[in-house]
């Protein structure tokens, strides 16, 4: 399988819970059906990714992942919807931005030690 069907099934997974979240709250009917869409469309996608793949991806040289950047995002993301929930979610987006900050910092210091 390869890691960009798998990025993309889980962005797919996400915007469907914001979907769901949309369908259980949310009152229009426009951003239901956007949001839906996406999450189907993604999940399509990903799916396609998945059975048309070569056997194995390719050897890197540079590190495969970071989790510090979608931590940054996520935090971006929640504060920016603090705005319309409240401030506890802009505390909780904050906390996420502060927290994907560390992690870039100790990945940082950890390649330099090598």
């Amino acid at each position: 399988m390869r890691r960009g069907a798998l990025m993309f099934g889980a962005w797919g997974l996400w915007v469907g819970a914001w979907a769901t979240t949309l369908a259980i709250w949310g009152e229009a009917l426009v951003p239901l059906l956007a949001f839906g869409g996406a999450a189907a469309l993604a999940a399509l996608s990903a799916g396609l990714l998945v059975v048309t793949s070569p056997s194995s991806d390719p050897p890197r040289t540079l590190a495969e992942s970071s989790a510090a950047p979608p931590v940054i995002a996520a935090g971006v993301v929640l504060a920016a919807n603090g705005a319309a929930f409240g401030l506890w979610l802009v505390l909780i987006g904050a906390e996420l931005i502060a927290f994907g900050a560390g992690l870039a910092i100790s990945e940082r210091r950890r390649a330099r030690s090598r």
